[in-house]
């Protein structure tokens, strides 16, 4: 029992270090609004650096699912900032999103 208190114990320590790396990401990209193939590159980059940092901590199903949402809200906030129009007729928009 002890045992499996541990391994429990280091699980929560790795997924506590985790879910601390995906509340700290800070993305900068610029994407044309205009151009669906540029907002599609800006939120593939922002999944990779997502990737990146969490390389060593994947696999846990919690942990996923929390990577899943902050891609899902990075992708949002990409989207939304494409449609929005507020870019003052500027070709180039920049999303910096702090999670």
């Amino acid at each position: 029992m002890r045992e499996t208190t541990k391994t429990l114990f280091v699980a929560s320590e790795d997924i506590a270090t985790a879910l601390s790396l995906l509340e700290s990401i800070e993305v900068e990209v610029g994407f044309d609004s205009d151009d669906p193939e540029s907002i599609e590159l800006a939120i593939l980059a922002v999944e990779e650096a997502i990737n990146t940092r969490l390389s060593g901590h994947r696999g846990d199903a919690r942990i996923e699912s929390a990577i899943l949402r902050v891609k899902l809200d990075f992708r949002c906030a990409i989207l939304d900032q494409a449609s929005s129009g507020d870019d003052d007729d500027e070709a180039i928009n920049s999303v910096h999103t702090l999670h």
